[in-house]
């Protein structure tokens, strides 16, 4: 079927036409004409028919079931438990089970349950199931390679609820499940590797729910989903490599919700959702690494909240809709070059949030981000990262500023911003690479001067009161040197504070008393460091430059409180 275009067409429209004239090894031939959503006719399929009984009698004579290129009306393994007057949960055994190229027809359902297929291989390869309901429930397909490769389903509902499959491959690359529901409900596919590529798994609910895999690897790259609801809750994935590539998901609410995804790696890479919630609560990806680069999450909800995981990465995504990151245990999240469309939440509420790296080098913030900078402890999250360098340190310190002075967290916006720059200045220094004259004629002057200056005084302009005891601790030591001076008879010699005249005594050398008391050494460095001057006393000797100096830290500290306080008010 997979040669025709109908293979793509998720509605089985045909015409069946018996005759009575030898196919094959059959007495009578099928004619089957498939038709497109306008009943024009495409093709027509030439088949043999091989009716119930003769099916009947080879499973009673133990012979090989081939079914190859047959029609199949009403197959059903439940009629034949009926006619043996056998109990209806015995297994019935079907061995060398092939139906390549076959047509099982029915008015209501093809029913293989409780089959037990015997054998090295069983095929479905290209088969057509028509348009009523196929059931496999609880069938047991040993450790036979099983395959559907290339096999099409009709409009009715598919159960492969509570099958085992064994140790052997599995393959439904290129199956066309129609447009009804599909169950794997419980199903238990054991070690072997399980191929879903390129499989459209139709507008029906999905629902793989308690299904277990074990250590084979599993592929649903490029598979194709309808709008129905698609329900791996609970599944147990085992230690395989887990590839979920490329796939469309359409509309329609995704739920992976406590599913075990083992050890393996898991990969979503370049998938796509629409409209609908996407669910992996309490997902536990134990050690693995899950990548979700490049994925389109549509609208709706995504939420991971309470999940477990090594390493996930969400490189290049848009980020759409509300997205939930509170991870119970996550060691690096990667949301580089990320675009966020909406809320991404990341804060901590009544549960722990368990955080230890998360990248945000090149994202674009078009929503907002909800994190705690205490809570999430932001600064670890962004100084435990090996693999970035410390100008995109700076640069992820300066993308959260940006939106904690959006969201109003105004504190954790000026925490952001110190560790800005405080980067950006290592960074800067580093630059010099193996320079190392320039590295110490330019690099460290200008790295302590702004460590000092811009960062211990007043956290940039962060911090005013900070500022306000620098400026009180400035004051005071020039209080202390002035004072030393003048009680010490050596160093009065060399630089003191003196007292001029009055208007009746011109300032002279004459008239000058030595300054002795401490409250009037506070009261000399009060009136230089902010800039008063009323001439009562002045500098003499060496102090001259320590006044000076003294006068310009004054302008300076009142000028960086002034921007301080104003920053902090304004806001």
């Amino acid at each position: 079927m997979l040669e025709s275009p109908l293979h793509e067409h998720h509605l089985l429209r045909y015409l069946v036409e018996i005759i009575n004239q030898p196919y094959l090894s059959y007495e009578a031939t099928a004619l089957i004409s498939f038709f497109d959503e306008n009943n024009k006719k495409v093709t027509m399929y030439k088949y043999g028919v091989i009716s119930e009984e003769a099916i009947f009698k080879k499973i009673d004579e133990g012979e090989t079931l081939n079914l190859n290129n047959a029609y199949i009306k009403n197959f059903s393994l439940t009629n034949y438990r009926t006619n043996k007057g056998f109990d209806d949960h015995v297994h019935i055994q079907l061995k060398n089970f092939s139906a390549k190229k076959a047509f099982f027809d029915c008015d209501i359902t093809n029913d293989f349950s409780y089959g037990e297929f015997l054998g090295n291989k069983i095929t479905f390869e290209s088969a057509i199931f028509g348009n009523g309901n196929t059931n496999f429930f609880n069938a047991n397909f040993n450790h036979c390679e099983v395959s559907f490769k290339k096999s099409k389903f009709g409009s009715g509902s598919t159960s492969f609820k509570s099958v085992k499959f064994g140790d052997g491959s599995i393959t439904f690359n290129n199956t066309n499940f129609g447009t009804g529901n599909l169950s794997f409900v419980d199903a238990d596919f054991s070690n072997g590797n399980v191929d879903f590529k390129n499989t459209y798994f139709g507008d029906g609910n999905v629902d793989f729910k308690f299904a277990r895999f074990s250590n084979g690897d599993i592929s649903f790259e490029r598979a194709s989903f309808g709008n129905g609801k698609k329900d791996f809750k609970n599944v147990e994935f085992g230690g395989g490599k887990i590839d979920f590539r490329r796939i469309s998901f359409n509309d329609g609410d995704v739920s992976f919700e406590g599913v075990e995804f083992g050890n393996g790696k898991v990969s979503f890479r370049s998938s796509e959702f629409k409209h609908g919630r996407k669910s992996f609560h309490l997902s536990d990806f134990a050690d693995g690494e899950a990548q979700f680069d490049y994925v389109d999450f549509g609208s709706g909800e995504l939420s991971f909240n309470k999940a477990k995981v090594g390493d996930i990465s969400f490189s290049g995504c848009h980020l759409n809709c509300y997205t939930d990151l509170r991870f119970g245990e996550c060691k690096l999240i990667d949301l580089s070059n990320t675009i966020v469309r909406d809320i991404l939440d990341v804060k901590p509420e009544s549960e722990q949030v368990i955080i230890k790296e998360m990248n945000l080098v090149g994202m674009r913030i078009l929503g907002r981000i909800f994190i705690d900078w205490r809570s999430n402890n932001v600064d670890e999250l962004i100084y435990s990262q090996k693999k970035t360098s410390l100008f995109q340190k700076a640069e992820q310190f300066r993308i959260l500023k940006e939106n904690f002075r959006n969201n109003g967290q105004y504190d954790d916006e000026d925490a952001s911003y110190v560790e800005f720059k405080r980067c950006e200045a290592k960074a800067k220094l580093t630059s010099f690479g193996n320079n190392k004259a320039k590295k110490f004629l330019v690099g460290y002057p200008n790295y302590y001067f702004q460590m000092y200056v811009f960062d211990y005084i007043g956290r940039y302009a962060t911090d005013p009161i900070r500022v306000l005891a620098n400026m009180l601790l400035s004051f005071s030591g020039f209080s202390l040197i002035y004072f030393v001076f003048s009680v010490s008879d050596s160093l009065n010699k060399i630089g003191h504070v003196v007292a001029g005249g009055t208007e009746t005594m011109p300032l002279n050398n004459e008239n000058m008393s030595t300054l002795h008391a401490f409250g009037d050494c506070l009261y000399y460095s009060g009136i230089t460091f902010f800039t008063i001057g009323y001439g009562d006393y002045f500098a003499n000797g060496i102090l001259k430059p320590v006044a000076v100096f003294e006068g310009f830290s004054g302008v300076f500290l009142m000028s960086y409180f002034t921007v301080a306080f104003v920053r902090k008010i304004l806001r």
